[in-house]
């Protein structure tokens, strides 16, 4: 049997193997209709209609 250096078998580690689930996230488990979360327009008047800034709460 060959040995392999300390580098080569981390190389060899996939990254992306044997991570934990994640609770699921985003639209399809928010049941959100729009696909995102509505947000109220910061500006008024006549600015509303040709800008939108998002007022966060």
């Amino acid at each position: 049997m060959t040995r392999i250096s300390k580098k080569a078998e981390r190389r060899g580690v996939s990254p992306r193997k044997h991570k934990a689930p994640q609770p699921k996230t985003g639209p399809k488990e928010e049941n959100l209709p729009n696909g995102f979360k509505a947000h109220n327009n910061a500006l008024e008047g006549d600015m509303a209609k040709t800008a939108f800034i998002p007022k966060i709460k």
